[in-house]
């Protein structure tokens, strides 16, 4: 990430080294002990205004955190909870208070409504929620024709009456469920002023981001281990065919933290347009470029980085598990293709980010 955000960085990975990362891949779930030293120090509330109960800061404090956190090989919650869930919740006027929270966007058909005693009640479903079993709360988006024409967001358990649940999990080991809601009691319901592309593109942004992070973390370790391996009576890193794989790798990295540390900027620099299409470049390139990063790690590692006690797996099973939510490749390619045949854009604009002028609406692409 960018300079202004050093510090930050550097405080987390701090935090990750004293508390201790169990590597171990598939995870057993979150590592609790970073969790718990990033929320006493008010990390987790990054990008959350401080009279929503959060840290104040802005999206990109909160990615550098995010970008540490995923670099050190800690499995948090800090996506879900900290940039989309607190997030949302403050926008719609509500605070989690102490409660730690996941996103989840209901399923076309899902309905709040009133039950006899005149409290809230959800009706429906919302599928493939990221740490929904480890979390307090589930911060639901309701689309506009199951909240009367306006998107609108709902708060309850996820072990209230009413809610059911299947879980799985990801390659990584993060919990993800599936969930059903059958006259659920809602806790706080609230229109909101985001709809689900701009959930979908901020959740787009958080994952380039830790994408970009997981890639950068396969590298280093991959260049360490080929310079400390022997084979033959010299460094791994000394044979030429070795070299260009790592240089390969070098820069696959490099070009993913490029379009992901654009998009950060984008974002913050005020041009909607402008920051969607910058959003869409870096989830293209770093889902992409996610298989072929973890093919280099492992091949260069050899059998040792298969195995699950290997700190390897850590980071390639992040990038292959985040590599299509929140929209894959091909998705936000998608996108790019509507600025260009729909909004109008230049394509040279687009390229070289020389274009300031708004250029319509973009096609829509998929949030997941």
């Amino acid at each position: 990430m960018t300079a202004p955000n050093s510090e930050l960085r550097a405080a987390t990975q701090a935090m990750i080294e004293r508390a201790g990362v169990d590597t171990t891949t598939p995870a057993s779930g979150p590592d609790g002990a970073v969790w718990t030293a990033l929320t006493d120090a008010g990390f987790t509330g990054i990008g959350i205004p401080e009279d929503h109960d959060g840290s104040g800061g802005t999206l990109a404090d909160a990615l550098a955190v995010v970008s540490a956190a995923v670099t050190g090989g800690a499995l948090t919650m800090l996506v879900e909870h900290t940039v989309l869930a607190g997030w949302l919740a403050a926008r719609c006027g509500i605070s989690l208070g102490g409660h730690t929270a996941t996103i989840a966007l209901a399923d076309h058909g899902t309905t709040i409504r009133e039950a006899e005693d005149g409290r809230p009640v959800l009706d429906g479903s919302a599928h493939a929620v990221v740490h929904g079993p480890d979390v307090d709360r589930l911060v639901i988006l309701l689309d506009p024709a199951a909240a009367e024409h306006h998107p609108a967001v709902a708060i309850l358990s996820p072990t209230a009456p009413g809610v059911t649940s299947t879980v799985g999990a990801d390659l990584i080991g993060a919990a993800v469920s599936d969930y059903d809601f059958d006259a659920a009691l809602v806790e706080s319901y609230a229109e909101s002023p985001v709809d689900g592309t701009e959930l979908g593109q901020r959740g787009a942004l958080a994952y380039a981001v830790a994408s970009a992070a997981a890639a950068r973390a396969v590298c280093d370790r991959t260049v360490d281990y080929a310079g400390q391996r022997t084979q033959f009576g010299r460094p791994l890193s000394k044979f030429q065919a070795v070299q260009q794989r790592l240089a390969g790798l070098a820069g696959l990295t490099a070009l993913m933290e490029t379009a992901a540390g654009t998009a950060v900027a984008e974002e913050a620099g005020g041009n909607p347009d402008r920051a969607r299409t910058a959003i869409a470049a870096a989830k293209v390139v770093t889902s992409e470029s996610a298989r072929e990063v973890a093919a280099a790690g492992h091949q260069l590692h050899g059998a040792i980085g298969f195995t699950s006690e290997h700190p390897l797996g850590r980071s390639t099973t992040a990038l292959l598990a985040w590599r299509e939510r929140y929209g894959s490749e091909h998705q936000w390619a998608d996108v790019l293709a509507g600025h260009i045949l729909e909004g109008g854009a230049d394509v040279w604009d687009l390229v070289t980010g020389s274009g300031h002028e708004e250029t319509g609406a973009a096609a829509e692409g998929n949030n997941r």
